[in-house]
């Protein structure tokens, strides 16, 4: 506690311009939450050593739509722990800080306040990883978005020319926008490393380098808001939507992930080969995710195979692709490594082989898939791959039940609720919220 509020009281004498502080979360649908609290009374609440309470259960009771699961309210009080080590200012908005929380349940059994929290969960399966097996972890993050325009009530991309890498795509008004953004990531303590245009019109990535994994979803996040808001501030818009637009491409959000212990790699794979079809259900958690999937893809791994699900890109590095903007990347993260961990402590042996096929023209074929091992396909739906996460056995026992059950619980009736909508409907709403 003294660490902490130290550390509260530090940053408030360096940036005595900050009035307010967002006490942020993200709950099971994937969708940051906030509330702005003055400074004042983030002082009081550290002075009396209290914690900021909201109504239960605040991580799982709204669908991405906002609509309330009646069924699971109910009455007393969670409250939020933040970690003020992810304290940072919004240069969009230097007057505020943002800092991330923990979230303590208060109707959870004696010694459960804190197992459905996303941040928990990613930090303790992050301390367990060092602690049983020596392994440290590192994540670095790749973040796809377009900068979007309203022009008499049509959304569409800002014109620049559609060409990935092109110098032709920085010539145009938007790369001094996106020159703030990534002063505004570096100001904050993010590094990057670079940016590019995006292969279509006002779309571009931004790549950091990698941190501990429950600093890099913090980062993450901090890097969402502040595209939106410095993008606000030029009167646009950005999105990190999978597929915002019919005629355009898609967005991903892929996670490069290391480990420190290469001799544990193969099994660290193996795992999550085996898991990531359910594992679907965490990194593409969003009705429309499954729209960046080509027809007939499979689980595969390869090296330097960017049509792979994992590219393997050196000894114990990956890149994992197929996560996108609207998880709760907390979850992804913790599931993910979770079910590395688990092949690891088994010692799981890795029998697929690698893809050295480019598979943007065709899948592989099934004498093919057989014969290197490959046994899954992707996920088509929402709804198969929920299924596929309540079929792997292994991965829920890994994780535990007070995670499993209630995010297959909500995720079961968010497919159906969005299922009643028509794609531009559901675009809408998640092109607000991502």
């Amino acid at each position: 506690m003294a660490v902490e509020s130290d550390i509260l009281q530090s940053f408030l004498v360096d940036n005595p311009a900050v009035e307010f502080i967002r006490f942020q979360w993200v709950d099971y649908s994937g969708v940051v939450m906030a509330r702005v609290l003055t400074k004042s009374f983030v002082l009081s609440l550290d002075q009396n050593g209290q914690k900021l309470s909201t109504p239960s259960p605040i991580l799982t009771a709204c669908l991405v739509d906002g609509s309330l699961l009646i069924d699971e309210i109910h009455s007393g009080i969670d409250q939020m722990w933040p970690d003020w080590s992810s304290i940072r200012v919004n240069s969009y908005h230097p007057n505020t800080a943002s800092v991330m929380c923990f979230v303590e349940e208060g109707e959870q059994e004696e010694g459960k306040a804190f197992r459905r929290c996303p941040r928990s969960r990613l930090r303790d399966v992050s301390l367990a990883a060092k602690a049983k097996h020596n392994i440290d972890l590192l994540v670095g993050m790749e973040i796809e978005f377009f900068i979007i325009e309203e022009v008499n009530g049509i959304v569409a991309p800002v014109k620049t020319v559609p060409h990935v890498y092109s110098t032709a795509s920085l010539r145009n008004n938007y790369i001094p926008i996106l020159e703030e953004i990534v002063r505004a990531f570096q100001q904050a303590g993010i590094k990057v490393r670079q940016f590019h245009s995006e292969g279509d019109s006002g779309c571009y990535e931004i790549s950091t380098e990698p941190l501990p994994p429950l600093q890099s979803a913090d980062a993450l996040y901090f890097c969402h808001e502040t595209i939106r808001g410095i993008c606000a501030q030029h009167g646009l818009r950005a999105t990190m939507f999978p597929k915002p637009f019919e005629k355009h491409s898609i967005v991903g959000s892929h996670y490069h992930l290391s480990i420190s212990k290469k001799d544990k790699e193969d099994s660290f794979l193996a795992g999550m080969l085996a898991s990531w079809r359910g594992l679907a259900a965490f990194y593409q958690p969003n009705y429309d995710s499954n729209s960046r999937l080509r027809p007939g893809e499979r689980v595969t791994w390869g090296v330097e195979n960017k049509t792979a699900s994992i590219r393997k890109i050196r000894s114990g590095h990956w890149e994992l692709r197929g996560p996108d903007a609207t998880a709760n990347t907390y979850l992804a993260l913790m599931a993910i490594i979770t079910a590395g961990l688990t092949a690891v402590e088994s010692g799981k042996e890795l029998k697929m082989k690698n893809a050295t096929k480019i598979m943007f023209a065709a899948p592989l074929g099934d004498k093919e898939a057989e014969e290197m091992g490959i046994v899954d396909h992707q996920p088509r739906t929402l709804k198969e791959a929920v299924e596929s996460l309540n079929a792997d056995e292994v991965l829920k026992e890994a994780i535990g039940p007070e995670v499993i059950e209630t995010y297959i619980n909500l995720k079961t009736k968010e497919e159906a609720k969005m299922s009643q909508m028509v794609p531009s409907e559901r675009r809408t709403l998640a092109m607000a919220l991502f």
